[in-house]
């Protein structure tokens, strides 16, 4: 379900949650502070933060939060006051008596024209735009004291329960009802925004899946269905720095079918698949939940035994060698009347040393030097020297 996490004030989180259609069927949550909403970001990350632009630190979504993130959208929400828009004399540097934007001599409270208010409102709300997109907001929005579109309304001051000038913020201690702060255009800004953020971290989560998914393939070994060369050369070095952190043991044992290419001659390669596949399936059985075993390349395969030293490690190793040598591999498919090949294995096995580099190569190239012993010894047997 999608999520939003309001930034700001209660009467900030109020008129967001009484003027944003649409929010209510969403899992909503708020947060007073920025420190709140990054332990709740942390815990379960948002789809949409709608935050109030005071609470940001120096306005910049970038500095609050780690936009990294890039999952969740960012709007930016400000209350623009009249008294906020600049100057006539201010704009394009002309002067306050040039087209129309001058003060309003014969205003009792000595307001802008109409003409000067849109125009300095425009350029500001220009300006603040940009800023806040420049700062990692996806989004921009503006609040301010109009309650409709009409110009006379952006002049005109709006009389509430509690008066104030128009050209003010609003006073110490007051707070202006929900009503005045959104006009009919700024909540349908408002909630295209919202919907525009929600399909983006639709599309993100999607993304994600595909990518979780391509890695996974990319991983495994098609035939065996275990992890395979590419995922070995990732996980080894997470291993040794584990290992090392926890000052506790590691060894790795590589194997190899003996005559594996008679088999492929005499039986053809679909035979030899299936043989494959059996060994990869007994060493998911056979070892321990938390050894790792990898198919290296042809008929090499690579355990990691994690916290285990080269004593136990020799025990698991001569353990899984008799075990494949004294239980038969049955064929899926009879050939020339045999049903069963007898398939024996030779295994290379070393301990992490202090002295290996922290890839792991000089480690992995010593059990590859111990399997070549065992090969060169008679084969069907575990060399660890």
């Amino acid at each position: 379900m999608n999520s939003v996490l309001l930034l700001g004030s209660d009467r900030f989180t109020a008129i967001i949650i009484a003027q944003v259609r649409g929010l209510d069927a969403l899992t909503l949550t708020s947060a007073a502070t920025t420190s709140t909403a990054r332990a709740l970001m942390a815990r379960s990350l948002p789809d949409v933060v709608i935050a109030q632009a005071s609470q940001l630190i120096d306005g910049s979504v970038v500095k609050t939060f780690d936009r990294s993130l890039r999952g969740t959208f960012f709007i930016v929400v400000e209350e623009i006051w009249p008294s906020q828009v600049p100057p006539a004399s201010q704009l394009d540097g002309q002067s306050g008596e040039s087209q129309g934007r001058s003060l309003n001599a014969d205003s009792p409270t000595g307001m802008l024209t109409e003409h000067t208010l849109l125009y300095g409102l425009s350029d500001l709300l220009s300006e603040k735009t940009a800023a806040a997109l420049e700062s990692g907001a996806d989004a921009y929005l503006w609040l301010t004291p109009a309650q409709t579109s009409s110009t006379s309304n952006l002049v005109q001051p709006t009389v509430q329960p509690q008066s104030y000038s128009y050209s003010d913020g609003p006073p110490d201690g007051e707070e202006m009802t929900s009503s005045v702060l959104f006009s009919e255009s700024q909540q349908r800004l408002a909630q295209a925004y919202l919907q525009v953020g929600l399909a983006r971290a639709q599309r993100h989560h999607t993304l994600l899946q595909i990518h979780d998914w391509l890695s996974a393939i990319a991983l495994v070994d098609s035939l065996t269905q275990v992890s395979n060369r590419r995922a070995f050369d990732l996980e080894l070095p997470r291993q040794i720095k584990v290992t090392r952190a926890r000052e506790a043991q590691l060894s790795l044992l590589m194997l190899d079918i003996d005559y594996f290419k008679r088999v492929n001659d005499r039986y053809g390669h679909l035979v030899g698949d299936d043989v494959l596949k059996q060994l990869a399936k007994r060493l998911l059985n056979d070892m321990r939940f938390y050894d790792t075993p990898f198919r290296y390349g042809g008929e090499e395969f690579v355990v990691i035994l994690s916290n285990t030293n080269l004593t136990e490690g020799q025990a698991l190793a001569e353990r899984l060698r008799q075990a494949v040598a004294d239980d038969p591999f049955e064929l899926t498919t009879a050939i020339n009347d045999v049903s069963t090949i007898e398939v024996t294995v030779s295994i290379g096995l070393t301990e992490l040393q202090l002295e290996d580099d922290a890839q792991g190569y000089s480690f992995l190239h010593r059990a590859d030097q111990n399997l070549l012993r065992a090969k060169a010894l008679g084969r069907n047997q575990v060399v660890s020297a």
